[in-house]
């Protein structure tokens, strides 16, 4: 019991980590745009903005309203010094994740990349801790870390929010606008379902089709422009993963 205590609080720890990283990032962010030049904002820049501060004040709303941490109670009404950390406690915060993710997949003015990916590190070892726990508990090695490694391709996959001079802009944008708040969302329910259970994923295919056909019509739309070689390679990593991970799905009966 002690060990799993140990390690839900590690696991709480690198996933608070991501919110303060992330938090800070944007901060920064909405600072150089509010002290910097609006005047040749568009509607995209705005919209960027918008979904910034409010994918922050969402996010924390939900957290003070929405997670409470268990307290173990003992038989003499005393209660534990140390909060038990439950499962279904994770998957709240990661709804609290998901919706920070949306403001941090838009290209805002004052972004620094290197922060947001030790921010989304955070995340990733977080579950790395959850998966570790749960083939210790329940065995299943292979498919626990195939939903681990799919999750994390999913979530690379997702395009960031750029601006762009292409003639086709008029439909790109709201595409792309589309397709990455729609990943973003589709993510947050995988990640929700990941901490809620047992860290094995179903590998539905409807999140899978969406991400490819997504990814596949905003990659297309710019390619001329600028191949997005990062979206690209995690699009198809996640669509081998996601082939290996059905194998191992359908023979392990689940």
């Amino acid at each position: 019991m002690e060990k799993r205590s140990a390690a839900d609080k590690a696991k709480m720890i690198f996933l608070l980590l991501y919110f303060l990283i992330l938090t800070i990032e944007r901060v920064i962010s909405l600072v150089t745009v509010f002290t910097g030049d609006l005047s040749g904002y568009d509607v995209l820049d705005w919209y960027m903005t918008g979904l910034t501060v409010g994918s922050i004040v969402g996010a924390y709303a939900f957290i003070l309203t929405k997670c409470r941490v268990a307290v173990k109670n003992y038989p003499n009404g005393k209660t534990s010094a140390s909060p038990v950390l439950r499962d279904e406690e994770f998957g709240k915060l990661s709804i609290a994740a998901g919706i920070l993710l949306l403001g941090g997949m838009v290209h805002t003015e004052g972004t620094i990349p290197p922060i947001q990916f030790a921010s989304y590190g955070m995340i990733l070892v977080s579950m790395a801790i959850h998966t570790a726990q749960n083939v210790k508990a329940h065995g299943n090695g292979l498919l626990r870390w195939l939903s681990f490694s799919y999750i994390v391709a999913f979530s690379m996959s997702i395009p960031v929010v750029y601006h762009t001079a292409i003639e086709l802009k008029w439909l790109f944008i709201p595409l792309e606008i589309i397709v990455s708040a729609g990943m973003v969302v589709l993510f947050t329910v995988m990640l929700r379902g990941f901490y809620n259970g047992t860290g094995e994923y179903g590998f539905s295919p409807l999140p899978f089709l969406a991400a490819v056909i997504g990814d596949a019509a905003v990659l297309i739309l710019r390619w001329n422009e600028e191949i997005n070689f990062f979206v690209l390679i995690f699009i198809c990593v996640t669509a081998a993963l996601y082939a290996v991970g059905k194998i191992a799905s359908v023979k392990s009966g689940k």
